[in-house]
């Protein structure tokens, strides 16, 4: 028994002293930080606008190719109008038409005119008439019945001569006024030719084109884009988490992907107040520092906002900092836990304010 019990204590002593937690250590230290916010992009024109489609058709001319410099009202594409060139026709023919029936001489109101002149005549003679029995009647040559027949023939012939008048009145305004309807439908028809010519909206370049000449193209289909021909712009996108950093005037590091491990600098220039619900993100404007020549239009990219710096900075590392800011610091007794106040934070470290001096040791399990 007794060496069974000697044999056992070593063991246990043993078993207890490998499990000791081990612990990987870290002094803050002193150093310069720097914040930034990652975000996604792409090359653009400034001032970029896409040439639309407004109605269905061929693309029958195709007048520029990418990088040509264009001058604003500049025929871009002519789309196939021969559909509109006939509904012009059909309008033309129609104001001719109208226009015809709305003179004075023609052939609608000449009739009526006509009807005028007899119901005229016929009034006039049966006004005479009617004067003729009224001093027959005095003398009692002809019957009150003569004389009532012949007035009523004058009522009868006045109210035909007036309604022949007033149905004049009423062509000649309904003739007039489908004139006026025909001439705008003819210059509706003709303007209409218009919107199969896409045009250029200012001194522009050409930065891509979508669709070639042959090309069947629908209404609201994008022919082409367009942009300033001076400048190009970086349109980001920025997470709702990190819009708050974002000033005007930050420097952005840009890195495009077609040329990887190679970084250009440019500042915000612009902040777009509104959340775009399709990429979940907001969009911001940078413009480069310098120009950059022979950058490609859609080109993709990846930039660094730069929103803080700071000299002197007490940094530990992130792996260090656990939930709610606590870090385990090393005390001569053992292990104790502190909370500390952050500042600015980096991809790799974290700026302590306070909680933490440089002569601490915070550790954390391995």
């Amino acid at each position: 028994m007794i060496r069974k019990f000697y044999l056992v204590i070593p063991i246990l002593i043993f078993l207890f002293s490998g499990c000791k937690p081990k612990y990987d250590e870290f002094t803050p230290k002193i150093s310069p930080v720097t914040e930034a916010v990652f975000a996604s992009g792409v090359i653009e024109p400034k001032d970029a606008y896409t040439v639309t489609a407004l109605f269905d058709g061929f693309i029958q001319k195709s007048l520029v190719t990418e990088n040509d410099i264009v001058k604003d009202g500049e025929l871009l594409f002519q789309l196939d109008n021969r559909q509109q060139h006939t509904q012009v026709a059909i309008a033309r023919t129609n104001a001719d038409y109208a226009r015809i029936n709305a003179a004075g001489n023609s052939p609608t109101l000449g009739q009526i005119k006509a009807q005028i002149d007899a119901a005229r005549i016929k009034m006039q003679t049966d006004s005479v008439n009617k004067l003729r029995y009224e001093h027959l009647f005095t003398t009692n040559s002809v019957s009150k019945q003569d004389l009532d027949n012949a007035t009523l023939n004058y009522q009868s012939s006045l109210s035909n001569y007036q309604a022949t008048v007033e149905n004049y009145k009423a062509t000649a305004n309904k003739v007039s006024q489908d004139y006026t309807v025909s001439q705008s439908q003819l210059e509706n028809a003709q303007e209409g030719n218009q919107y199969y010519n896409l045009l250029a909206i200012g001194p522009s370049k050409v930065y891509q084109i979508f669709k070639k000449q042959g090309d069947l193209v629908r209404k609201g289909d994008q022919v082409a884009q367009l942009g300033n021909p001076d400048s190009i712009v970086v349109n980001l996108d920025i997470d709702e988490s990190s819009i708050s950093k974002v000033k005007m005037g930050q420097q952005v590091l840009v890195e495009l992907n077609t040329e990887k491990n190679k970084t250009y600098e440019a500042r915000i220039s612009k902040i777009y107040p509104h959340f775009n619900e399709t990429s979940q993100s907001y969009k911001v404007e940078a413009r480069f520092l310098v120009e950059m020549p022979g950058l490609i239009s859609g080109t993709q990219l990846q930039a660094n906002i730069i929103t803080n710096k700071k000299e002197g900075a007490l940094l530990i590392p992130h792996v260090y900092v656990g939930a709610g800011n606590k870090v385990l610091v090393k005390k001569d007794k053992g292990i104790d836990t502190a909370i500390i106040t952050t500042g600015i934070t980096s991809e790799e470290w974290i700026e302590v304010t306070s909680g933490l001096t440089v002569n601490d040791k915070i550790v954390k399990l391995k």
